[in-house]
């Protein structure tokens, strides 16, 4: 079974690379990847994450398009990475920022969330979220993700070393 959302008028459905194109270009906008540790250097670097995507093995990163009613790319949602003890994923959602403040990132990492812990067996869900982006930690506070910690200098954001919070949301 796949994640759903209940909103009418937006789906969750496996990446396919011809969403690449469409990602990149909300990617590319300033806003989208302010409090990110996104390293854009051309679309090419959207192609091996879409392509290790698979969500029918649990094993396997698990990428997901939101889309609208046209199959319009709004955002995506997905675990890039699996954990193994004790077994997990890492989640990470983006939005085109025309989309934002609409609680569609909420739902999206609810959904994905559940589907993790439900469909493929895991027992926790992290997710991590700049020190200063606090839209996404109001995301993971919606659904219900605690914060455990703060991890200094984890993750370069445009090329300096941020702070960033762990969350985390158990079995």
């Amino acid at each position: 079974m796949m994640p759903a959302l209940a909103r009418v008028g937006l789906h969750l459905r496996p990446m396919a690379m011809a969403d690449a194109p469409a990602w990149f270009a909300y990617l590319s906008l300033p806003d989208a990847v302010e409090h990110t540790s996104w390293r854009l250097d051309g679309i090419e670097t959207l192609y091996p994450q879409i392509a290790a995507s698979n969500p029918f093995r649990a094993d396997a990163p698990a990428l997901f398009a939101i889309v609208d009613d046209l199959d319009e790319l709004v955002g995506t949602v997905g675990f890039h990475t699996v954990l193994d003890a004790p077994r997990g994923g890492e989640i990470a959602y983006n939005l085109h920022p025309a989309h934002w403040g609409r609680g569609i990132a909420s739902e999206a990492c609810a959904a994905l969330a559940q589907w993790g812990l439900e469909q493929r067996g895991y027992r926790r869900v992290e997710a991590y979220a700049l020190d200063s982006n606090a839209a996404s930690q109001r995301v993971l506070d919606k659904c219900g993700f605690r914060r455990v910690r703060l991890e200094p200098g984890l993750r370069a954001v445009r090329g300096q070393p941020r702070d960033f919070w762990l969350y985390r949301r158990e079995a």
